[in-house]
């Protein structure tokens, strides 16, 4: 999938949100951990739940669905727990191998483009924080 410059940052957004909504969010708690003014929330959300990737509780929240949850891939490498999608095995491999002696940590990490070896750059870049 190839997505134009400036297509990036919305794709990015819509993929935070879909991780946010792991646990249910209203649209509040969405705007301040994304960032998104309260249109540009309110279409991806919209459009996300078009898509059948989020569901609008009752509650007037947002979780995600077990159709977006298909398009990940689970594995637990040396010890270090991995949902992933769109990066081959073997660089999560190679992602496990650096983090394994690590403590407990959490790592979110999208690029929203379609070059796989950029996740791997960003971690390697959050590493050299650390």
């Amino acid at each position: 999938m190839n997505i134009s410059d400036s297509e990036r940052p919305y794709t990015v957004k819509r993929n935070l949100i879909i991780e946010q909504c792991k646990t249910p969010k209203s649209f509040t708690e969405l705007k301040w951990s994304t960032g998104m003014s309260d249109a540009g929330l309110s279409k991806a959300l919209n459009e996300l739940v078009k898509e059948g990737y989020l569901h609008k509780t009752s509650d007037g929240k947002y979780v995600i669905t077990d159709k977006a949850l298909q398009n990940y891939k689970e594995r637990i490498i040396n010890g270090v727990w991995f949902r992933y999608q769109g990066v081959p095995d073997e660089k999560v491999e190679r992602i496990a191998e650096i983090l394994k002696n690590e403590g407990e940590f959490y790592i979110l990490a999208s690029k929203g483009g379609d070059r796989a070896e950029d996740l791997t750059l960003i971690l390697q870049y959050l590493l050299l924080l650390t």
